[in-house]
């Protein structure tokens, strides 16, 4: 009768042990928060004109300027096929120059563009034709970006999250506040969506880890998701 106690408490503290080892192993999500800075190799390498254009902001006067704005508006200029119908008023490659060019934060020579043929600038016409809905909202967030990024106003009502994604696994990160927002990020990727300022619940799942958290946006930030078990 002994062995028979022994052996069923053997079970149930086995059992215990198994359960508290699996509990120990499960994921949690590893959050880091920053205040987006734009490097020089970065503003360099990247094609993405948020980075160019941030690098310009955060670096007046840097002694490669010129060449950095004339990047910029080649990046912008690159790719504008006829065939594609805009969403958005086109803007012209003199204005692309004046708004990179003649901004307050970044007072320097002027950057001399060819201007013949002249084009029109289409933020919607980046990718095929076959894709011009989904090229039509990247380059209008592109556009709207840009114009955040170069504001001047300190009263600017608007901030940007940029989720860089470091797990394996493709996000879907809702931000609820005064205003909604779903931001799907792709598996080791990043993306970013410009919101009003104020607090906000972002809640998504980063692969079997739950993650939700309290934010007061005010400024631009950076959010690295990550699993650490």
């Amino acid at each position: 009768m002994k062995n028979i106690f022994l052996i069923i408490f053997l079970l149930i503290f086995s059992l215990g042990f198994s359960q508290k080892k699996k509990k120990s192993k499960t994921k949690v999500v590893a959050e880091k928060e920053t205040v987006i800075i734009y490097t020089e190799t970065e503003a360099e390498t990247s094609n993405e004109p948020r980075i160019i254009a941030g690098f310009l902001k955060q670096n007046p006067g840097h002694a490669r300027t010129d060449f950095f704005k004339k990047r910029l508006i080649t990046i912008i200029m690159a790719d504008n096929s006829p065939e594609a119908k805009p969403t958005i008023k086109p803007l012209s490659k003199d204005k692309i120059e004046k708004i990179v060019s003649n901004n307050e934060l970044n007072k320097g020579k002027d950057v001399t563009v060819n201007k013949s043929p002249e084009k029109n600038v289409n933020f919607a016409s980046v990718g095929s034709v076959s894709k011009k809905s989904e090229a039509s909202d990247k380059n209008k967030r592109t556009a709207a970006m840009l114009t955040h990024i170069f504001n001047d106003d300190p009263s600017d009502k608007e901030a940007y999250i940029n989720i860089k994604n470091r797990s394996n696994c493709r996000l879907i990160v809702k931000i609820s506040g005064k205003k909604y927002y779903n931001l799907d990020v792709p598996a080791k990727g990043q993306n970013f969506v410009l919101i009003d300022k104020g607090e906000y619940v972002l809640t998504t799942m980063v692969c079997d880890a739950k993650y939700s958290s309290l934010k007061k946006i005010t400024k631009d930030i950076e959010i690295q998701l990550d699993v650490s078990e």
